[in-house]
């Protein structure tokens, strides 16, 4: 099975460095630029700006010949604008949505119930945020999108393809069900095979699932 990594620095020079060296690994087939992770103590979101995330794509072009995925921020005021700018900076496709950012207060003590104070809103809340940014990016830019974002069924990956992705990735759902990749990959080829889904299930529209395995970049 294709390995897909994902990586995030703090900066373009830490991001290059990350590129570079798992780029050398033979086993990865892809590897994810992360621009958009809420979980980290800045809140640096390299995707969030068409140019910011042009110049980190570009930094990072050079230092492998791996396929470049850029995962694109869901608070960037206009993310068909920071796809097409990745694009045009070198990516190979992108991948959407990222989590957004949220907090939790503990039930008892009534205070933070996470580390740095925020973190990422995953799984099926932002599912519909996922399904419009999707369809957005898909239809604006020319170039292969990774949808993500609140997918537990084929249904809901049936959705995505729908809207115009060209590949589907699972996370939270992993988490409860940690072969949620494999089931749900099934779940969408009978979906597909529905005659309500026969059109899209003969327009070229690829049935791909992918386990993304969230990781902290800290």
């Amino acid at each position: 099975m294709p390995l897909v990594v994902s990586v995030m620095g703090f900066d373009r020079a830490e991001l290059g460095e990350l590129v570079a060296r798992v780029g050398m690994r033979p086993e990865v087939a892809l590897v994810e630029l992360n621009f958009s992770c809420p979980n980290v103590e800045t809140g640096l979101e390299m995707g969030a700006e068409p140019s910011e995330a042009a110049r980190a794509v570009d930094h990072v072009r050079s230092l492998t010949d791996v396929p470049l995925v850029v995962k694109l921020s869901p608070t960037a005021a206009e993310p068909t604008a920071v796809a097409a700018a990745a694009k045009d900076a070198g990516a190979d496709a992108v991948s959407l949505i990222n989590t957004l950012r949220g907090s939790a207060l503990n039930p008892r003590t009534r205070l933070s119930w996470l580390g740095g104070g925020t973190g990422g809103l995953s799984g099926p809340a932002v599912r519909s945020v996922a399904l419009g940014q999707v369809a957005a990016v898909a239809r604006g830019v020319r170039v292969p999108v990774i949808g993500m974002g609140g997918v537990a069924s084929g249904a809901h990956a049936a959705d995505l393809l729908a809207a115009g992705a060209t590949a589907v990735a699972v996370g939270t759902e992993s988490f409860r069900d940690p072969r949620a990749g494999g089931r749900i990959s099934e779940e969408l080829a009978e979906v597909l095979a529905h005659s309500d889904f026969s059109e899209l299930a003969s327009s070229g529209a690829s049935a791909a699932v992918a386990r993304e395995i969230p990781a902290n970049p800290q």
